[in-house]
């Protein structure tokens, strides 16, 4: 028979593991966890880098507040303070940039402090803008009054007599 001249083979049963050091095994890449102080060392590393920002981000809003408030008309400006609203600009632009590029901030955080800065600086020179248009108003309607007229005309009739 043609299955009759295979020679049987005995069966030998392998017993322990099968060498695969060729092949990587599919734990390598899961990252270790990290270990408790390295966690609280991470935690306190982010938390220092918050409150940096927080502190330098009032800092410049401060600055920034009184260049807003600064009376000072632009012809009689130095070189100095306008040297000083390009520096904290500069500094304000740096830090929303940082901000934006740390990956543990929420996307756009940096540029969202700013951008709320500027509104809340708006809504001020609004109120500030009504208040002044108001006060012109009332101004111009005294002008304009006959009684402001009267007065006038009494004041210089007065002053013809002494003349």
């Amino acid at each position: 028979m043609p299955f009759d001249e295979e020679e049987e083979k005995p069966i030998n049963p392998k017993i322990g593991l099968r060498n695969v050091s060729s092949q990587k095994s599919i734990f390598e890449n899961i990252p270790k966890k990290p270990s408790p102080e390295d966690f609280d060392k991470k935690v306190k590393e982010i938390q220092d880098r918050n409150s940096g920002y927080k502190q330098r981000a009032a800092e410049l809003a401060v600055a920034f507040k009184k260049m807003i408030e600064d009376k000072t008309l632009v012809q009689n400006r130095n070189i100095f303070a306008n040297e000083l609203e390009k520096e904290t600009l500069t500094k304000m632009i740096q830090l929303a940039v940082e901000i934006n590029n740390d990956p543990n901030e929420q996307e756009g955080m940096g540029s969202l402090g700013w951008i709320t800065l500027l509104l809340k600086t708006v809504l001020s020179q609004r109120d500030k803008i009504n208040n002044l248009e108001y006060r012109i108003f009332h101004l111009e309607k005294k002008i304009d009054s006959d009684a402001f007229a009267e007065k006038i005309a009494k004041q210089l009739q007065a002053v013809d007599k002494k003349v």
